[in-house]
């Protein structure tokens, strides 16, 4: 078997690809896409012939989410979709409607996050349109092609799926508590500022109002946590520390995994495994979280478990890479996918990372960035301290081939 993983600049986001083959046989995974590129569109219609066997949206963020929109109002036919999105329990079959009041403080939120309410409550605006789009929830669930291969239990830690001839994928995040919490954020809303009665009941399309207040949400959250206290700037005595010293620095900043957003906590992560190789795709997920799913699916296991390819968390951000989590898993090709200047990816995770000591069966690490920014260009051009460390930087390929015998 053949097996290749592939990012795409997908804007600042995610778009990943893992490509089994045997013969003429041949399966396709696809995890996010925060814009639907050309490239990537290509990709789809030409290599995987419009067909994805396995979809898997880690989260709701529009970096993750919004190209798989775009691409799902194509003509693209998708077997299987593993997404999580509104589940409650509810008594009875009657489902309750927004009044006039809700209705209209609704559409004025789906106008400031570039979504269709349509779905949701007769529209009334008078906007274009033109840059506005449905989320991902109606999307699926207006297809009739669509609809019935959304598997809609939550998928948490400790979910399997057997993908037969193709290997299996074991699900490390999130737990239940991380699904609640995202929960919480949703009903803060749709209780404290559209003002629904709490004993209501079940109200008509669901999934799609959970997923349009949850992006107003989280609208709301991120500029908050910018403001937070930031570590200090790395110093040395002429005022300017070497790409090295930062790098240390800011490795051993302290990492508050509490100040990762709701919608980023209860992210989907996961490990593929066929015949010894396995590839570790990380979303956004919470270190914590998966290094306890880690810990717990490989307890017969020696750690760092080694992985063929690891995606790390969050396009790199400080708080979503801990040491622990690279003593715990460790790989010679680690993705940095999409990412913003002086933000992701940050000089800790690349630090915790590419300066950590390699471990036995290691020889160098290289590390893809999909996503030029000023630290990768430094990165890149500096030989002595990718000779001192073993890490290679690609900018170019960012793909992995892998052959199971």
């Amino acid at each position: 078997m053949k097996t290749t993983f592939k990012t795409f600049q997908s804007n600042v986001g995610d778009c990943i690809f893992l490509l089994l083959s045997e013969k003429k046989k041949k399966f396709s995974i696809m995890v996010d896409c925060g814009l639907y590129e050309p490239a990537i569109k290509q990709y789809v219609n030409e290599t995987l012939k419009g067909v994805i066997d396995l979809l898997i949206v880690t989260h709701i963020d529009d970096d993750h989410i919004k190209g798989v929109t775009q691409m799902l109002s194509g003509n693209v036919k998708v077997n299987r979709i593993i997404f999580n999105s509104y589940q409650r329990e509810h008594e009875g079959d009657e489902l309750q409607g927004l009044n006039d009041d809700q209705m209209a403080l609704l559409r004025r939120i789906g106008d400031r996050i570039g979504l269709i309410v349509d779905d949701v409550i007769p529209s009334r605006s008078t906007r274009s349109g033109k840059t506005a789009m449905k989320g991902l929830a109606a999307t699926i669930l207006g297809n009739p092609e669509l609809k019935p291969v959304w598997e809609r239990p939550y998928t948490l830690n400790g979910t399997e799926l057997d993908l037969n001839d193709w290997g299996k994928i074991a699900f490390l995040s999130p737990t239940m508590k991380e699904i609640k919490n995202l929960d919480k954020e949703f009903c803060k809303v749709l209780f404290d500022e559209l003002n629904v009665e709490k004993d209501m009941g079940e109200w008509d399309k669901r999934e799609n109002l959970y997923e349009i207040l949850l992006r107003y949400v989280m609208r709301k959250v991120t500029p908050a946590l910018a403001t937070m206290k930031k570590g200090k700037a790395p110093m040395t005595k002429l005022g300017v520390a070497t790409l090295e010293e930062r790098l240390l620095q800011a490795a051993d900043e302290p990492v508050e995994t509490q100040q990762i957003t709701p919608a980023n906590q209860a992210s989907l992560a996961f490990v593929w495994e066929k015949d010894g190789h396995r590839v570790l795709v990380l979303g956004d997920a919470n270190p914590d979280v998966v290094v306890a799913g880690l810990r717990t699916h490989y307890k017969e296991q020696a750690f760092p478990v080694l992985f063929d390819a690891i995606k790390v968390s969050h396009h790199g951000s400080h708080y979503n890479t801990t040491r622990e989590l690279v003593q715990c898993a460790d790989s010679e090709h680690y993705f940095f996918t999409g990412g913003m200047e002086l933000k992701r990816p940050s000089e800790a995770a690349v630090g915790r990372i590419a300066l950590c000591p390699l471990p036995n069966g290691l020889q160098k690490r290289t590390l893809h960035f999909n996503y030029p920014t000023s630290l990768v260009e430094e990165l890149k051009k500096n030989r002595a301290l990718k000779g001192k460390y073993k890490f290679g930087v690609d900018t170019k390929k960012n793909e992995l081939k892998i052959n199971i015998l």
